[in-house]
């Protein structure tokens, strides 16, 4: 196999692999760095001659693995698009949505190239789709050569894949993004104990480290707790989140915690924009599980030591998945922007679940944060990873009495609100990671999908869990023969 990493910087952003196997020439999504802009946010396609690529296999639907599909599907006009069918539902929303913010910020910051694609060019990805099914394993022949190709469930999000390609005897595992719990929207990873050849490998998590008694439902008790002192104490709170999958899981918290009595009523709480629109997708994906495949069970799955106490009273329902009719049960509001303003305070208590996740510029988070941050009753909490270069990672970096700038609204303001972090993510732990490696014995391991420090701590560690094995910390775009 030839292995190139597209990313034109070590880190997460821009995902997209190059894979080179006998005749069959992949791509393993298209990505957009969130923090980046115009042509600096996408892979290096320049190195793929035109319509060269069989095939193009998505992991999920995440913009910083899809947010350039159909930039490289302009070249590459004879690829198959894999991807599951539920990933085949959410990519048309996610994809639409970031085309009209293309052509907001083109005004906004002047971005002569935006938009990088057009409606019609979404269309045309979707006009190559080509539905993977949990489980159900596909082979491909060009020229005599023939390669075999699995889809697994990774969790993470819905309709998220991991990818087993099999190819002149040999197996190459593709994690994406993963995550072996079990969430209140959505199942952990079934992956099917195997033994693979090379695993390429995220690394998200590689510098996040629990202390030994962490689990997961007592973090989740934590953040609603901190959400409630601040209602009682007169404040408003920000949950910043992704749209897809950690609003929708957000959501599903606060009424599991509002139904057991955890979490009292009596306070507005507003959702906004994007988040909203999945949550339409969601429906009808829950109401078709079957055809989705969203309960696809592995036989003898690997089980990694998950840190999660199913007794608990916030863990997830055996009834896991997220339905509209939460958003009535709550009586979820849109967000009254007009009333939103910087350094001016909500006057009434109120729960804010809205994107981005990284508090990225222009996002409704951004703008909700803005008025919220100078007032000591008010809380930002985050829930997941945040880039240190995005809005959100600066602020986390910062403590009270800092000085934060909003550049985007030409405002500054001393930091007064409480600002915190919970560990949720929607990415395995490190530790998780290790297990399946180990469980898998590969050869080799590629490794992808984190910053610096987070890649260098799984480098040293899997050297010493697999110490017969080839770790690789693929400089960007250099090609690797494995």
């Amino acid at each position: 196999m030839k292995f190139t990493d597209l990313n034109p910087k070590r880190e997460i952003g821009a995902h997209s692999l190059l894979v080179e196997l006998g005749e069959f020439h992949l791509l393993v999504d298209g990505g957009m760095s969130p923090k980046d802009v115009g042509l600096a946010s996408l892979p290096d396609y320049t190195r793929i001659p035109s319509d060269s690529i069989d095939l193009i296999l998505l992991t999920h639907c995440h913009l910083d693995h899809i947010g350039s599909l159909p930039c490289v599907h302009r070249s590459q006009p004879s690829a198959r698009v894999l991807m599951t069918p539920a990933s085949g539902e959410i990519l048309p929303v996610m994809l639409q949505n970031s085309y009209t913010v293309m052509l907001r910020q083109r005004d906004e910051k002047n971005v002569e190239e935006y938009p990088l694609f057009s409606r019609p060019e979404v269309d045309a990805v979707l006009g190559d789709f080509f539905p993977m099914h949990f489980g159900r394993t596909r082979e491909f022949v060009k020229n005599g050569d023939r390669l075999k190709i699995t889809f697994f469930p990774s969790g993470h999000v819905m309709g998220a894949a991991s990818i087993l390609l099999e190819h002149g005897g040999k197996k190459y595992f593709f994690t994406g993004d993963i995550l072996f719990r079990r969430q209140h929207t959505l199942g952990g990873a079934q992956i099917p104990s195997m033994k693979v050849d090379t695993l390429i490998m995220e690394t998200t998590r590689g510098l996040a480290e629990h202390p030994q008694n962490f689990l997961y439902e007592e973090e989740l008790a934590r953040l609603l707790a901190s959400v409630i002192r601040t209602i009682k104490g007169g404040g408003s709170c920000l949950l910043p989140v992704f749209a897809l999958g950690r609003m929708q899981e957000v959501i599903t918290l606060i009424y599991e915690g509002r139904k057991r009595g955890i979490l009292p009523g009596g306070f507005p709480i507003y959702c906004s924009g994007l988040g909203l629109a999945v949550v339409d997708v969601f429906e009808k994906i829950m109401r078709n599980r079957k055809k989705y495949g969203v309960d696809y069970t592995a036989q003898d799955p690997i089980v990694p030591p998950v840190r999660q106490d199913l007794r608990h009273r916030l863990a997830p329902s055996d009834e896991w998945g997220f339905r509209k009719r939460i958003l009535t049960a709550l009586n979820v509001r849109p967000l009254p922007r007009n009333r939103i303003k910087a350094g001016v305070d909500i006057r009434r208590p109120s729960l804010f679940i809205v994107s981005s996740g990284m508090l990225v510029e222009n996002t409704p988070a951004y703008q909700v944060a803005s008025s919220l941050l100078s007032f000591p009753h008010n809380l930002i909490a985050f829930t997941g990873y945040c880039d240190p270069d995005t809005p959100g990672g600066r602020l986390l970096a910062l403590g009270p009495g800092d000085s934060f700038a909003f550049d985007a609204l030409e405002f500054a303001t001393t930091i007064r609100a409480r600002v915190e972090h919970y560990d949720a993510s929607g990415h395995a732990d490190r530790e998780d990671l290790l297990h399946m490696a180990h469980e898998m014995g590969p050869s080799s391991v590629v490794l992808s999908h984190g910053d610096g420090g987070a890649r260098s701590w799984f480098e040293n560690a899997l050297q010493l869990a697999l110490p017969t094995a080839k770790i690789i910390n693929p400089e960007p775009q250099e090609t690797y023969e494995i």
